[in-house]
């Protein structure tokens, strides 16, 4: 299978207004310049790739000031991180030894979990789910933009689905089967 992001990023985008999620969207920021995403990537070492410039092209991440975390997941836990945000917890984390260089988060719970890109890898590398408790952190998706395709997939689907109180929640069955579905050469949705 063969995914497009930017079409996948407006599937996103598209699904959370059907779903009302208008907090977020207001708290989406302008996306950044290439020159600038790859400027600011430079400074800590880290190279810039077509995925992240198009991932912070569409947005800057989103406005958390003052923000309830529930109103402003992307999808059910995790909010998109602003380009000055991931380079800080970048920053924050290099060091530690559960920690890779060139793991840049993209997503985050506000709790010290991340999906971070393993920017190590060439081109648009894969995805790994960084839970803070965890010493091994396996690739959950080949790419962004898979995983991109899986969450866009999963609006369409009604797998991600605001629920009676108005927060954004999955049936966790159903996203792996979409992920292995969507993913399907990558061993952590094979059980």
């Amino acid at each position: 299978m063969t995914f497009e992001m930017t079409d996948s990023l407006n599937r996103v985008e598209n699904a959370l207004a059907e779903l009302g999620r208008e907090k977020l969207l207001g708290r989406l920021r302008a996306g950044r310049s290439t020159d600038d995403i790859r400027r600011n990537l430079d400074a800590v070492g880290l190279s810039s790739s077509e995925s992240l410039e198009k991932l912070f092209g569409w947005h800057d991440g989103t406005d958390t000031s003052d923000a309830i975390l529930d109103d402003i997941h992307m999808f059910p836990g995790f909010y998109l991180l602003t380009l000055d945000d991931a380079l800080a917890n970048y920053r924050a984390f290099v060091e530690d030894p559960r920690w890779q260089r060139g793991w840049l988060p993209l997503f985050a719970n506000g709790g010290g979990d991340f999906y971070v890109l393993d920017s190590a890898s060439a081109g648009d590398g894969p995805v790994r789910h960084f839970r803070i408790d965890e010493t091994e952190h396996p690739v959950e998706f080949s790419s962004i933009t898979t995983f991109l395709a899986a969450i866009a997939t999963c609006f369409e689907g009604g797998v991600f689905f605001v629920d009676a109180s108005g927060y954004l929640e999955m049936d966790d069955q159903a996203f792996a089967t979409v992920a292995g579905r969507v993913d399907p050469t990558v061993q952590w949705w094979k059980g």
